[in-house]
């Protein structure tokens, strides 16, 4: 019992570093978006000065020449900011999309390994109760082999008992062996 307790001690121990280690995980992945956003935000920070750039030299180049082509580079600018937040976007939807993944794996581990302690233990607590019946009936029966005196009569086992003694109703061969009167022989 001890080596069960032992074991599921361990298991116990296993699924918490299991959770432990997806928590961190998650973490992890949590601060990599973070990294992530800040690293958008910065693009998106240096975007809002390369646009201010672009367009500064737009102003410049319009006046110096074509405007098609200061508003062209203007566009494409804005473009990849969209792209760039676009992209943002679906990697906040696929890290939150992981991460209840990892939570709803987590718990069924947990479950499930709470489930199998507590049917081993239903088990071997039933074992040991059907153990303990027969130890009793073993005992009742080495109790009842005190009362009698075997021994070998002219080579033919024999047993020597009270005469006058109950017989069992159920079976009028065997004879009751009555253990109060042994038993308070053996305090007197």
């Amino acid at each position: 019992m001890e080596e069960f307790i032992t074991n599921a001690a361990l298991l116990a121990g296993h699924l918490t570093q299991q959770c432990e280690k997806a928590a961190a995980a998650q973490d992890a992945s949590s601060a990599q978006l973070q990294r992530a956003a800040a690293e958008v935000g910065q693009g998106v920070a240096s975007g809002r000065a390369e646009l201010a750039q672009s367009a500064r030299a737009a102003v410049r180049e319009a006046l110096s020449q074509e405007i098609p082509a200061a508003v062209e580079a203007i566009s494409d600018t804005g473009d990849r900011l969209a792209a760039l937040a676009e992209q943002l976007s679906r990697q906040q939807v696929a890290m939150a999309s992981r991460l209840r993944m990892l939570t709803w794996k987590a718990l069924i581990a947990l479950a499930l390994g709470g489930a199998a302690i507590v049917g081993g233990t239903a088990f071997f607590a039933r074992s040991n109760v059907q153990r303990a019946q027969q130890a009793k009936v073993e005992a009742q029966v080495l109790e009842a082999l005190e009362q009698v005196s075997i021994t070998s009569c002219d080579g033919r086992p024999c047993i020597k008992l009270e005469d006058g003694l109950q017989r069992w109703s159920r079976n009028d061969e065997y004879i009751l062996v009555d253990t109060r009167n042994t038993a308070a022989a053996r305090k007197k």
